[in-house]
């Protein structure tokens, strides 16, 4: 009888706690979604519909989580939360991509190195553009951090900066020129060109500086002017001043 007993008030508790769940969302149902955070790309009622979407039960059965993942699928959120509000309160909270720099033609990525493609295709004006494999990304995030501030010093900004297959890196410059490291000591190389920038522009404007050198670097000067004489001599003064005869162009 007691085994009895106990099966009966089993089967009682199961069968409420299923008409529970099964009318939880009509009893309980959530009648408010709130948003928090500072949000510039996303409207909070893009977001609110986002949750609404995806409800699936009352304020004490939904799935937090799921809705979670919903709302961070969204093209401009890095991060949600949600947390419950007794009776019928869900509060979103929401922290919102901050785009760094383009990546590489339909992309943007932030500055942790997480790329991400806005659905609306639009951009902040002015960025930078990095260019490489997305595995890549948080590598050229980092070098793009560190070295925009040391050539700042300089008036120069990265306009460009890429990472090829091969591992080799160039930058384009506000100046109008690209810097080419290549793939070997890229630290020491861009070191001694922001050594070097000053007396290398006081002699011409150049397209292209590579400094692909063991000890010095080349340079191909800007036609100013269409007159060429110019500033092949200063390169080959330059280039005396700058590169030892010693110094061999490296294949990286």
């Amino acid at each position: 009888m007691r085994l009895i007993w106990a099966l009966g008030l089993l089967s009682l508790l199961g069968g409420s706690g299923y008409l529970f769940v099964l009318m939880e969302p009509q009893l309980l149902p959530v009648r408010v979604v709130t948003v928090d955070g500072a949000v510039k790309r996303l409207s909070p009622r893009q977001l609110q519909e986002s949750v609404i979407t995806h409800l699936r039960g009352g304020i004490l059965t939904q799935n937090l989580a799921a809705l979670k993942t919903a709302v961070e699928a969204m093209p401009w959120v890095r991060s949600a939360n949600l947390r419950r509000h007794w009776p019928d309160r869900l509060e979103l909270v929401v922290v919102e991509q901050e785009a760094l720099a383009r990546w590489g033609e339909d992309a943007l990525v932030c500055s942790d190195g997480v790329v991400f493609t806005p659905d609306d295709g639009a951009f902040p004006r002015g960025l930078s553009k990095l260019s490489g494999q997305d595995k890549d990304a948080r590598t050229l995030v980092e070098h793009f951090l560190a070295w925009g501030p040391r050539l700042r010093t300089l008036a120069l900004e990265i306009e460009a900066l890429e990472l090829d297959a091969r591992g080799a890196w160039t930058l384009r410059l506000s100046a109008g020129f690209t810097l080419a490291l290549g793939t070997g000591p890229v630290e020491e190389r861009i070191s001694r060109f922001i050594r070097a920038y000053p007396t290398l522009v006081a002699a011409g404007m150049p397209s292209l500086v590579d400094m692909r050198y063991s000890n010095g670097l080349a340079i191909r000067w800007a036609d100013v002017g269409g007159d060429s004489e110019g500033p092949v001599a200063v390169e080959a003064v330059r280039s005396a001043k700058l590169k030892s005869r010693a110094s061999k162009p490296s294949r990286s």
